[in-house]
């Protein structure tokens, strides 16, 4: 993204231990960001499955497992 005419600029944050991660379970704050071409997670007590694809975002507060692909977490 390119910062214009003192816009905000969105962006995912990148913090030590949240950035690219596979395979596991995870604690999300509030944001869940796709970096592979394709990523499954599953989330919530019933293990909902969920598909992502490549820079997709989505806001979630709780738990999540990567079922594959990589994600990027905050």
């Amino acid at each position: 993204m390119i910062k214009d005419n003192r816009d905000t600029v969105q962006a995912v944050p990148l913090i030590e231990g949240k950035v690219n991660l596979g395979a596991g379970t995870y604690q999300v704050n509030c944001l869940i960001h796709c970096e592979s071409a394709t990523a499954s997670i599953t989330f919530g007590p019933n293990a909902v499955p969920y598909d992502m694809v490549q820079h997709a975002d989505r806001a979630f507060s709780g738990e999540i497992t990567v079922v594959s692909g990589t994600v990027t977490i905050d």
